[in-house]
């Protein structure tokens, strides 16, 4: 339970909630009920603000303020900077940008960032975001999920061992799509340089937890339980999910360069609650992997972008790859050791500018593919942990 607020200046908050929407208004009332129940359960006596942030809000709504519970208020903004042309009004890097000023502004002592479009939210993740901050003198917090089978499998094969195999910190979920920060935090981020960067406009997200576990405040991981997003998004085509991936991890990587090019090894990141097993079975979270179809998209790209990877990959393993596209599924296996390599030959690739960046890191989708299908084939017939260890 969090300690009795201290006092304040008028008008100053304990804790800021930011919510980032685009012209989604039952998102806002969802978080609204769930900061409400919270701020009851776990913070009473502290007062807090939930900023909505929206660019879609018309003139007469941005900038209002309501009441929303003793001590509760909801305030509503549009991003401080104009958002590109075709932009939803959810540009998020923005958006945040805009609450953690307004966190600022209100004298905010804690952070907490939620994410509108997650179903599986409850009153107890505003507990776990944001006790580590104002009870613990924690800095910033990042959640760890519960993962059903294959679940996350971006996440888990690629995003989880780049970031932990560069900058050495065993973190669960290094996306900060959901985080908490102290304020002081927040004004750390607020003066870095990056926010007119295509790493803001395409992976702010995976720069976060990068650039604070690279400094003084106390990084933490908090349990939060599973993560469920909205369906009614369609899912972005995989070439161009892969691409912005890959793209914003390499740029980051050549960002901080000074700060991995002697790491060796890892070491563990705190943990708030108990890391959770995986999900039994397969989750409606997760979609049907199909290995055959994998494997067909991954042939089909030795086949159509061989010219390309000659100029990416190490001889060594492009022979790999070609060999692997004339095995049959029952023999096919992509382990490890191989698909490291491959990241680190696109990684030097895309720092060595062989090529448009673009054109190498759309071009990591099918070997994504073929890693993906060798994780099934390999562990389809084993229990939910042995295939969690796996990933």
């Amino acid at each position: 339970m969090a300690p009795p607020s201290e006092p304040r200046e008028s008008g100053a908050t304990d804790l800021a909630i930011g919510v980032i929407t685009g012209g989604s208004a039952a998102a806002v009332d969802s978080v609204v009920k769930i900061v409400r129940d919270g701020m009851a359960a776990h913070f009473g006596g502290l007062t807090a603000d939930v900023i909505h942030v929206d660019g879609t809000l018309t003139d007469d709504r941005a900038g209002q303020v309501e009441e929303i519970g003793e001590g509760l208020r909801l305030v509503h903004a549009r991003p401080s900077s104009p958002l590109p042309p075709g932009d939803d009004g959810s540009g998020w890097s923005e958006g945040l940008r805009t609450v953690l000023g307004l966190a600022r502004e209100r004298g905010a002592r804690g952070l907490v960032m939620l994410n509108g479009e997650i179903i599986s939210m409850t009153p107890e993740w505003i507990r776990c975001l944001g006790e580590p901050v104002l009870s613990e003198g924690r800095g910033f917090v990042l959640p760890v999920y519960q993962r059903g089978r294959y679940e996350g499998t971006l996440t888990q094969l690629f995003v989880v061992p780049l970031l932990r195999a560069l900058f050495g910190h065993q973190l669960w979920y290094p996306i900060a799509d959901e985080f908490a920060c102290s304020g002081e935090a927040a004004d750390f981020l607020l003066a870095q340089d990056v926010w007119t960067t295509d790493i803001a406009r395409q992976g702010l997200e995976f720069w976060l937890p990068v650039a604070m576990c690279g400094q003084a405040f106390p990084v933490v991981q908090s349990v939060l339980g599973p993560r469920a997003v909205s369906s009614q998004r369609p899912p972005a085509p995989l070439g161009p999910t892969v691409g912005r991936v890959a793209g914003a991890l390499f740029a980051i990587a050549e960002r901080h360069e000074t700060a991995w090019l002697d790491v060796r090894g890892s070491e563990p990141v705190p943990v708030f609650g108990v890391p959770p097993g995986p999900a039994s079975g397969t989750t409606a979270r997760a979609a049907p992997i199909d290995p055959e179809r994998m494997l067909v998209g991954f042939r089909q790209g030795v086949r159509d972008l061989l010219p390309i990877w000659e100029r990416i990959l190490a001889p060594d393993d492009l022979g790999d790859m070609l060999a692997l596209s004339e095995y049959p599924s029952s023999e096919f296996r992509m382990g490890d050791r191989l698909w490291a390599r491959v990241v680190y030959d696109f990684l030097l690739a895309y720092r060595a500018r062989v090529m448009y960046r673009s054109h190498i890191t759309q071009s990591l989708a099918p070997l994504y593919l073929g890693r993906v299908a060798s994780l099934v084939l390999e562990t389809r017939l084993r229990p939910d942990a042995a295939v969690a260890q796996s990933m």
